[in-house]
């Protein structure tokens, strides 16, 4: 016992240090923590997934909590109204096409069904705004590719939940019902969960003042998530939506206040304050520190097929996701920033705990899903840091020019403009783009 809290205390140093290292120099966190669980777990057997026991679904289920409050906490109902153009359009296309290609991929070379593969296509279809961020600080690129890639993140996060939480259930009947009785089911289960979860928020919302003069108040906000989480599936509702749909009324409950519950008593209707907020982001550093190094000692390297899919699942969807972004994406956006916007697809916490969350629900095909998307978090970071890495320096740019040729061509830097025309005063604009 004291060598394992010495381990997590170790872990939880190591997190900090790779975070302060990720600010610096753009290196991921999740790729040495996954690479420490890795030399822990399946190289040199300090430990394996049995050892965990049932103390590892526990973790899994309070990761996957914590992750779905933070991703409606986070999410803003005004960036819909600023994304009916093209940020909506990219986000919805790429996830679709991403979600149909990788499941028609997985199904054939994991020989599963269609509805396990289908899983796998939403969960690779998500972007993780975690590994995104930091990366996009250190790129030059306009304000609306920024604007886009944020949006996206965030939208792709609830698509993958809700679709692949939907086929999860469906996955878990059988063939016992018919397509019709799944589909009430679903939308019975879901519609309790999102109603009870409606309820749950507005209730909390209004005694959030009381509960603020409590002793450690800021844990009770978390103590009612699990409540949310537990009770909804006890009266029939899908716990993880409600979660997720708690969360979404806790980060917009003003907002929901004045657009449609006008007369209500706005007073009473709080929301979070800067460090209840701050309460949760520690609770998900620490959920994401211990998990992503849980996650490489589940890895089993032993499965090298499963490995080489993995990284074919995160190569295809770099491929396909370039047509996407061709298309959905303003022809002002100039080739540079396409580039960007097509390296920034990493999967992230999102993905790893849907994979366990499937893995413990489907025994069965389960441990190979999860398998194949943890090879494709851990690939798909590594692809789109070389690709950042390499567009900051300035390189790559064939794939604008051959990727995205009905953009924009990148500005002229001030270098290439010949002396006479610098000296006559003419600037960049007046200058044809050349491209490298």
């Amino acid at each position: 016992m004291t060598y394992a809290i010495l381990f997590i205390g170790v872990l939880l140093f190591l997190g900090h240090i790779f975070s302060s290292l990720f600010e610096k120099t753009r290196l991921p966190d999740v790729l040495p923590l996954m690479i420490l669980g890795i030399l822990m777990g399946p190289v040199l057997k300090i430990v394996s997934p049995a050892s965990f026991g049932e103390a590892g679904q526990i973790f899994t289920t309070l990761a996957l909590i914590v992750v779905l409050f933070k991703s409606g906490l986070e999410f803003r109902i005004l960036s819909l109204r600023g994304a009916v153009g093209q940020g909506l359009l990219l986000t919805t296309v790429c996830f679709i096409l991403i979600t149909a290609i990788i499941a028609f991929i997985t199904q054939r070379a994991l020989g599963i069904p269609q509805i396990y593969a289908l899983i796998i296509g939403s969960i690779v279809a998500d972007n993780s705004t975690a590994v995104i961020t930091p990366m996009l600080a250190k790129l030059k690129v306009s304000k609306t590719t920024k604007t886009i890639l944020f949006l996206e993140a965030n939208l792709t996060g609830v698509y993958s939940i809700v679709l692949a939480l939907a086929l999860l259930s469906a996955a878990s009947q059988g063939e016992t019902v018919s397509a019709g009785e799944l589909a009430v089911g679903i939308i019975k289960s879901f519609g309790i969960g999102i109603v009870f979860a409606l309820a749950a928020g507005f209730f909390w919302m209004s005694i959030l003042n009381r509960v603020r003069r409590l002793e450690n108040a800021i844990s009770l906000t978390f103590a009612f998530v699990l409540l949310v989480y537990s009770l909804s599936g006890l009266i029939g509702g899908d716990g993880a939506i409600a979660t997720l749909a708690f969360g979404v009324v806790a980060g917009n409950i003003r907002l929901i206040k004045r657009l449609w519950l006008p007369k209500l008593d706005y007073q009473r209707l709080l929301s979070l304050n800067s460090g209840e907020k701050a309460f949760f982001d520690e609770i998900e550093f620490i959920f994401k520190t211990l998990f992503f190094v849980y996650m490489g000692i589940c890895i089993r390297l032993g499965r090298i097929d499963l490995l080489a899919i993995g990284l074919l699942v995160s190569i295809a969807k770099l491929i396909f996701r370039a047509p996407a972004v061709n298309y959905c994406v303003s022809k002002k956006i100039t080739r540079s920033d396409c580039s960007v916007i097509l390296a920034m697809c990493p999967n992230g916490l999102v993905s790893a705990v849907l994979a366990a969350m499937i893995a413990s629900q489907l025994p069965q095909e389960g441990a190979v899903i999860q398998d194949v998307i943890y090879a494709v978090i851990f690939f798909s970071v590594v692809l789109s840091n070389l690709m950042s890495f390499r567009i900051e320096k300035g390189g790559l740019k064939w794939v604008g020019r051959a990727m995205f040729y009905r953009h924009a061509p990148d500005p002229v830097p001030p270098a290439a403009i010949p002396a006479d025309k610098a000296l006559s005063g003419e600037d960049s604009a007046s200058v044809p783009p050349q491209e490298p």
